[in-house]
């Protein structure tokens, strides 16, 4: 297997961002990633600059809907016209058009620092037929930490993981719901990146660089081939994983999340996250791999914590069907285990 960090819902100048996509993908090279995504609101325009630029894969998709219950929706040729009033709409036009879709941000609070406290959350409860949550958004989740002022300048400053504890409880029990009561829902982890000047009383300061960005929460996608030095290859392979759940999100800012492994093992054959395992036919071994010692291990059925381990490495032998999850703790040398990585699941049925 092979494993690719990327950034997904990135902005540039053709919406709010304050970069091209040059020097976007010029920062996506300089912070390891093999691919990044850029959606900007309610338009495709940029995709015309689709291409390997610096040894990045530089896809364009959408943001679609303003006000609130935004979708990022990928492999789109045409723009689909966004309806903030009726978002299953826009999830089903996405679908017809050959493309799919994440539910950004969908618990986003707001700063009373930034933007006066707007937010934009998902307000239109159920939908159906989308792919995946946004699991954890960086910009989103600093959006909504504001507990001092004095606090918020001190994580910014000095300690900007030191914020990060963690995807909103909300999503992930929305996303375990789901994948237990209505199918296959992926999770990605996102940036929604701006690189946006901002007034901070008397600061002036850039939220977030690209560069730094891009170095935070991540996507790996996992392929069994090499990811392809030609555009149009590489381009099915990230949407393909993306698609499938063939994907991971990892906090990259506390360590590289590249080595990490969750698979299933089912005699002879390997099942990947995404995928489906039938208990009838084979005994089913889990297989949880972190990339440091510093790790602890956590096995999610269900929704439901069902085994921990203290160290890198994990195998579980599955009991019954279910919905089966890893997460990986990062464990410093001194301090409290950190929420780090977050696998996709595997469905045992």
């Amino acid at each position: 297997m092979y494993t690719y960090p990327g950034n997904i819902h990135v902005h540039s100048t053709y919406s709010d961002g304050s970069g091209g996509v040059e020097e976007i993908a010029g920062d996506a090279a300089a912070a390891g990633l093999s691919y990044v995504i850029i959606t900007d609101h309610e338009t495709l325009d940029g995709l015309s600059e689709e291409s390997i630029r610096h040894g990045v894969v530089v896809l364009v998709g959408a943001e679609l809907n303003r006000l609130h219950s935004h979708y990022v929706a990928l492999n789109l040729e045409k723009m689909i016209p966004s309806n903030t009033e009726n978002p299953q709409q826009v999830i089903d036009r996405v679908n017809e058009a050959g493309g799919f879709g994440f539910i950004a941000h969908p618990f986003e609070k707001g700063s009373r620092y930034l933007e006066k406290g707007k937010a934009y959350p998902w307000k239109r409860w159920p939908v159906f037929r989308f792919q995946g949550l946004e699991i954890w958004n960086y910009s989103s989740h600093w959006r909504g930490r504001h507990p001092s002022l004095l606090i918020t300048l001190y994580w910014f400053f000095l300690n900007r993981s030191g914020a990060m504890d963690g995807p909103p409880r909300e999503a992930i029990q929305l996303w375990d719901c789901y994948n237990v009561h209505n199918g296959r829902v992926f999770g990605i982890g996102c940036s929604d990146a701006h690189a946006a000047p901002y007034n901070l009383g008397l600061f002036k300061v850039r939220v977030f660089p690209y560069r730094y960005i891009f170095s935070t929460i991540n996507t790996y996608i996992v392929l069994e081939e090499k990811l392809s030095r030609s555009f149009g290859t590489a381009k099915k392979q990230i949407l393909n994983a993306l698609r499938d759940g063939s994907c991971y999100i990892s906090f990259d800012s506390l360590h590289n999340g590249r080595e990490f492994i969750y698979h299933a093992s089912c005699g002879s054959s390997i099942v990947r996250m995404g995928g489906e395992a039938d208990s009838r036919e084979e005994e089913i071994t889990l297989h949880v791999k972190a990339p440091t010692g510093q790790s602890q291990i956590r096995l999610i059925r269900n929704g439901m914590l069902i085994e921990t381990c203290a160290g890198p490495e994990l195998q579980y032998h599955v009991r019954g069907p279910g919905v089966y999850r890893a997460e990986a703790y990062f464990c410093p040398s001194r301090g409290r285990p950190r929420p780090w990585i977050y696998s996709n699941p595997i469905f045992v049925r």
